[in-house]
């Protein structure tokens, strides 16, 4: 047998435990964030909303408390790969990004993925007679480890960096835009998913938000010259 087909062996013997351990898991446990393979299933949903307060130091007396809606959706493409878009949306500004996950089984209870989405974000406020409007393109690099426990409970943690692409703004007659790109800052989430109620999931995830910029903060200022560090709840509810 050679080194070649032995590697081949190997890899499908892999592939098939992967199932097998996994064919108890895919039909109890719904998950948006958890980093789980979609096997069965093409198409994966949940609503819900996020909710973040900017720091008093910066902002001073305008603190924005309002929360944002959340819909996010998962194409699946085969066992590995998936599409993942999700929209957040608010009067003020809203935000649209669309992306590629890769995703696998480390073990048992240990799963892992790689994304990539590109995400944008456009507003519009009127304030003292004038109209204010700005958009601005972001690329969100991502990697998610997850730990499936033995209580019908799964564990997420996710790591995501910001690059900002591009920002233009009009406030009147004043206009500014950037093409230049920066990096921005990262995200550390932690998620929770469970089952909730008549076969509904739950998300509830609690993240770290670093940045030079945050989309939601556009009306307030555009960028300043150390990271702000914005908290930020989401509640889910898979479909």
């Amino acid at each position: 047998m050679t080194v070649r087909n032995l590697l081949c062996m190997i890899l499908l013997l892999s592939s098939a435990a992967a199932r097998a351990q996994d064919s108890s898991f895919k039909a109890k446990h719904a998950a948006i964030l958890f980093p789980y393979p979609m096997y069965a299933e093409k198409w994966r949903s949940s609503i819900g909303f996020t909710f973040f307060t900017t720091p008093e130091d910066i902002t001073e007396e305008v603190r924005i408390r309002v929360p944002c809606g959340d819909y996010h959706v998962m194409r699946r493409i085969n066992d590995h790969f998936s599409i993942d878009g999700r929209l957040m949306f608010q009067v003020v500004q809203n935000h649209l990004s669309a992306g590629i996950r890769w995703g696998m089984p480390l073990g048992r209870n240990v799963y892992f993925n790689l994304g990539n989405d590109i995400g944008f974000w456009f507003g519009y406020l009127k304030v003292g007679g004038f109209d204010s409007k700005a958009s601005g393109w972001l690329n969100y690099p991502n990697m998610s480890v997850g730990y499936k426990t033995n209580k019908n409970l799964l564990i997420t943690f996710k790591a995501q960096a910001s690059v900002n692409l591009s920002y233009k703004s009009e406030n009147g007659e004043s206009k500014f835009s950037s093409n230049k790109s920066y990096y921005n800052g990262e995200t550390f989430t932690i998620a929770l998913e469970q089952p909730f109620y008549n076969k509904k999931h739950l998300t509830l995830a609690l993240s770290a938000i670093n940045n030079y910029f945050y989309w939601q903060t556009w009306a307030l200022f555009y960028k300043t010259d150390r990271k702000i560090f914005y908290p930020q709840i989401t509640v889910g509810f898979i479909l």
